[in-house]
């Protein structure tokens, strides 16, 4: 799976609002296996609370390049 993909996944399970801040060019191909992580966490949980999507949607950001 691609980074793209990936990213769409975690922002439709986040229903972030702005998707246009998650660019897939804005993260390395290094971090592709950590974005996996977070996208399969996410898909393993039926509800996320506001303060573990802020929680993912801060460390997304500290992952970009």
């Amino acid at each position: 799976m691609d980074k793209e993909q990936i990213l769409n996944d975690i922002i439709k399970k986040l229903n972030v609002v702005n998707k246009s801040v998650f660019k897939a060019d804005d993260y390395s191909d290094e971090k592709i296996s950590e974005l996996n992580d977070i996208k399969e966490m996410l898909e393993s949980r039926r509800q996320i609370s506001a303060g573990e999507q802020s929680a993912i949607i801060e460390e997304l950001s500290k992952m970009r390049k």
